[in-house]
């Protein structure tokens, strides 16, 4: 059995919604906003796996919730479902988040040690 994710792409209008209400509504939903290929992921969680009939129950069950929660939004939106394990074309935001806070208390560090030696 095999976990899985569902990958969201958006085309934005200006005669849409902001996508800041898009994303708030995608985050309120459990999406995970990522860098890459696709906008968002939302994983399917599953102890042991999903089998084919429970796959299909949840895809339709996210793109139903995902059509209602955007209905009137005036966003183009395309998905796509793919075994969480295959090689990944995004990354999550929050761990590009936390690379980037590394490396600020590396130069904070870096920094600290210049002036010190000056001193």
């Amino acid at each position: 059995m095999t976990d899985y994710i569902t990958k969201v792409s958006f085309w934005f209008s200006s005669e849409g919604a902001s996508p800041a209400d898009v994303i708030r509504r995608l985050l309120d939903m459990g999406f995970t906003p990522v860098r890459g290929a696709y906008d968002f992921i939302y994983h399917h969680e599953s102890k042991e796996g999903m089998s084919d009939s429970d796959l299909s129950s949840a895809i339709l069950e996210v793109s139903d919730a995902l059509h209602a929660a955007l209905s009137g939004f005036k966003v183009f939106y395309t998905m796509a479902t793919h075994p969480a394990d295959e090689l990944a074309d995004y990354v999550p935001l929050a761990d590009i988040d936390a690379e980037l806070e590394a490396t600020r208390a590396e130069l904070r560090a870096f920094e600290d040690d210049s002036f010190s030696d000056e001193e």
